[in-house]
């Protein structure tokens, strides 16, 4: 009858007979051999899975993550993919994040996170001289927004179009956060003006959720800030135009 040292050492015999494992772990029998080779090693040993206790380093894993899905989405990117991107093993990445859906969902929250955190930066310390100017200033942001650094959408994108049931419930959130994004900046600028009203009433929930589509859209097309900034900038003007008529009409 065998005993489990016996298994162990045959194991390691035919892992050593394999070649060199250089510090790595040889994928299906679990097994790691120290730098120095497999001469001094002790009897095979099981490696365990690290816990990423380090926040910075779980959001380094999420952003290398999030990138890899913006390339190829979901179903295009291999678990093995991320984990070279991250510079960690598969099983540290599965035994932190579950499974690759899991981390593309989280992925995507924070992808949304990061592009409401860049638009309120964007708009929070802004000043403006009239209603029209604060909102063609928050029109171009929020399409610049969708294009730009970790906020770029097309990784929103790819979810809506792979994972549609857990991503349409996000991206109406979303909406919902840039539109009162805009009313709560436009109120602080302007608490007294009637004009300020008409705007958030009658045009605020339109323009917001245009701007943010058409954001999208160019992401898809794949701009980034800079060459998306003239048609930021133009889109932006259309808003503002729109904004001065609605006024003329209510004067």
């Amino acid at each position: 009858m065998w005993t489990f040292g016996d298994v162990g050492g045959v194991l390691w015999r035919v892992a050593c007979i394999m070649g060199p494992f250089e510090g790595k772990m040889k994928r299906g029998c679990g097994l790691t051999q120290p730098e120095d080779g497999c001469e001094d090693s002790p009897v095979g040993r099981i490696e365990r899975p690290k816990r990423l206790a380090d926040p910075d380093w779980r959001s380094q894993v999420l952003r290398h993550a999030s990138a890899q899905f913006a390339i190829r989405g979901l179903r295009g990117t291999t678990t093995l993919m991320l984990a070279r991107a991250a510079g960690i093993s598969e099983r540290i990445l599965y035994a932190h994040f579950g499974s690759k859906e899991s981390l593309f969902r989280e992925a995507v929250k924070d992808n949304i996170k990061s592009r409401l955190q860049a638009l309120e930066a964007r708009t929070v310390s802004a000043i403006h001289e009239s209603e029209t100017a604060a909102i063609q200033h928050m029109a171009e942001a929020t399409v610049t927004v969708c294009v730009a650094g970790a906020g770029n959408s097309t990784l929103t994108n790819w979810a809506l179009l792979e994972d549609p049931e857990y991503a349409a419930d996000l991206y109406r959130d979303e909406m919902g956060s840039v539109e009162m994004l805009w009313i709560r900046e436009f109120a602080k600028r302007f608490p007294d003006s009637r004009s300020r009203r008409i705007l958030s009433v009658h045009l605020v929930p339109y323009a917001a959720n245009a701007c943010l589509a058409y954001g999208f859209w160019l992401a898809t097309l794949r701009h980034d800030a800079e060459s998306a900034a003239g048609l930021a900038q133009g889109f932006a003007e259309g808003i503002a135009q729109a904004a001065s008529a609605l006024l003329s009409e209510q004067t």
